[in-house]
C-alpha cells in the first residue's frame, strides 16, 4: 500500500512542529516553571521584577520560534514551492521540484503528532511535516503505513 500527497509548509504549520520540539525540551520545561516561581513570588513578596523575568522566561520562547518559523517559511524554497510526499514500504519518498529523496523507515526515529499535523522524526530536530488538511482522505492510510512500517515504540501518536 501507498499513499502520495503533497504539502504546502506554511508559517503556522512550521511554528506547530517547533512548539512541539521545543515544550518537549526540559530547559524549557524549567524555564516555565521557574516563570510561575516568580510570579507566586511576586504575589507574595512584591518585587518589581518578578514579572519581567517571568515574562522573559515564559514569554521568549514561543515568541522566538514564532520568528523562525516566519523566516524559514520565507526563506526555504522547499517550503515556498511545495513538497509531493510518497509513502510506502521501502520508506518516505520526498520531491521537491526537480530533487528526489527517499528516506528508509530505519532512519526514522520517532512518530508523533499534534492536533494539526503528524511528524516523523529522523533525528532529534529533524522531521517531515504532515499536515492534516493536505492529506484529507489519506490520513488513515498514512497512518497505517507509519505504524506498519516503524518499531511499535517509536510511535508515539494518538488517534
Amino acid at each position: 500500500m501507498d499513499a502520495e500527497f503533497d504539502v504546502k509548509i506554511n508559517t503556522g504549520l512550521l511554528f506547530d512542529y517547533k512548539m512541539q520540539v521545543l515544550y518537549k525540551q526540559p530547559v524549557t520545561i524549567i524555564m516555565t516553571a521557574i516563570g510561575c516561581l516568580m510570579i507566586y513570588g511576586f504575589i507574595t513578596m512584591r518585587q518589581w521584577y518578578f514579572p519581567v523575568i517571568a515574562a522573559i522566561l515564559i514569554l521568549y520562547p514561543p515568541f522566538d520560534m514564532l520568528r523562525l518559523s516566519l523566516m524559514q517559511a520565507k526563506m526555504v524554497p522547499a517550503f515556498k514551492n511545495g513538497l509531493h510526499y510518497k509513502l510506502s514500504p521501502e520508506g518516505i519518498l520526498v520531491k521537491s521540484g526537480e530533487e528526489e529523496q527517499l528516506v528508509k523507515w530505519e532512519q526514522c526515529v520517532k512518530a508523533t503528532g499534534s492536533s494539526k499535523s503528524y511528524f516523523v522524526f529522523t533525528g532529534k530536530k529533524n522531521a517531515f511535516i504532515f499536515p492534516r488538511q493536505c492529506m484529507g482522505d489519506k490520513t488513515e492510510d498514512v497512518l497505517r503505513i507509519i505504524c506498519a512500517n516503524m518499531d511499535p515504540k517509536l510511535v508515539k501518536i494518538k488517534y
